[in-house]
């Protein structure tokens, strides 16, 4: 069962290098908890990052994936970015 860890106010934009179009990335961006990773989620139900984590020390160590809590604070740390960019753009 996803777990909600909190929200972030802002408007971000997505560019496709591709089609040459941006799109909003609409706030607030929220994590959520999966069973193997953190999930940075917009409010239109996007997923725009998945951040991986491992419990048991050995598979962690050969896999180089991040512990849980490490995974935890980079995914609400992304999701708090949304407000610095559109600082940024002012």
């Amino acid at each position: 069962m996803p777990k909600n860890l909190g929200t972030a106010q802002a408007v971000s934009f997505s560019a496709d290098p591709v089609l040459g179009v941006t799109r909003p990335l609409p706030a607030p961006w929220s994590v959520e908890e999966l069973d193997a990773c953190f999930v940075v989620t917009d409010s239109a139900g996007q997923k725009l990052a998945y951040v991986y984590f491992e419990d048991e020390p050995g598979r962690r160590s050969a896999a180089k994936l991040l512990t849980k809590d490490e995974a935890r604070r980079i995914a609400t740390n992304a999701a708090k970015l949304t407000p610095i960019e559109s600082q940024r753009r002012r």
